[in-house]
C-alpha cells in the first residue's frame, strides 16, 4: 500500500505536498521540515497529548543577528529590516509574553474575533470570512497575524488592496509588531478623517 506523504506546516498544522518550499496556507518556510507519510503521522497524533505541556511552552522563531526574535515565516527582520530569509526557524524556550486572550474588534464594535492559534489568515475566504466577504477592498488571503515569541505581528499578503497599521503602509516582506489598541486597516486607511466603507478596519485588543 502506497502511504501519502506530507511535510506539516511547523506554525499552522497544514498538510503540504512534499515539493512545496512554502506553506500553501501560512506560507511558513518548509525547507527544513521533514517528509512524513501518514503512519508516522498516526503515530504522532497519538502521542501528542502527552507533549501538550511541554510544547505549549515552546515557539519557532527566526532570530536575526540583531537578536530580534521574529515570526517563522518572516523574510525580513521586523526591527531592522534585515533579510532573514536564509534563516532557519528554530524553537524559542522562552515563556510567552502574551499570556492575555488576543481578540480583533472591528471599529463599529460590531464583531470581534479571537486569535487562538499560532498563525491566522483573515480575508474574505479565509478567517473572519463572515464579517469580511462584504468588504471589497479587502482581498481573499489578506493579512497573516502571527503569535509568536510572547508577540503579535502582522503581515500584509495582498497584491492588490494593502494593509494598514494605524494609518501606516505596512510592506509586504517584513511582518508588523502590534501592541494593545493598534488600529488595523485591511484595504483602506484613513483619507481626510474619514474610513473608506469597503475597507476593513479592526482593532487589537487583550482581553483582561
Amino acid at each position: 500500500m502506497t502511504l501519502n506523504k506530507f511535510k506539516v506546516c511547523p506554525a499552522c498544522g497544514e498538510y503540504n505536498t512534499p515539493s512545496l518550499l512554502e506553506c500553501k496556507k501560512c506560507e511558513t518556510d518548509l525547507t527544513g521540515i521533514k517528509v512524513v507519510d501518514e503512519e508516522i503521522l498516526a503515530t504522532a497524533n497519538a502521542s501528542a497529548s502527552e507533549a501538550t505541556a511541554s510544547s505549549n511552552s515552546r515557539s519557532l522563531v527566526k532570530t536575526c543577528d540583531c537578536g530580534t526574535a521574529n515570526p517563522p515565516q518572516a523574510r525580513k527582520c521586523s526591527s531592522c529590516g534585515e533579510d532573514i530569509s536564509d534563516v532557519r526557524a528554530t524553537e524559542s524556550q522562552s515563556s510567552p509574553g502574551v499570556t492575555q486572550k488576543v481578540v480583533l474588534r472591528s471599529i463599529d464594535a460590531c464583531f470581534t474575533f479571537s486569535l487562538d492559534k499560532p498563525v491566522t489568515v483573515i480575508g474574505r475566504e479565509a478567517e473572519m470570512q463572515q464579517y469580511l466577504e462584504a468588504k471589497t477592498y479587502v482581498s481573499r488571503k489578506h493579512a497573516k497575524i502571527t503569535l509568536a515569541n510572547g508577540e503579535i505581528y502582522i503581515e500584509n499578503m495582498s497584491t492588490t488592496n494593502h494593509t494598514f497599521v494605524n494609518n501606516t503602509l505596512i510592506p509586504t516582506d517584513a511582518p508588523k509588531l502590534l501592541k494593545n489598541g493598534d488600529e488595523i486597516g485591511l484595504g483602506g486607511k484613513l483619507i481626510n478623517g474619514e474610513r473608506q466603507s469597503q475597507a476593513a478596519y479592526l482593532v487589537i485588543e487583550l482581553a483582561t
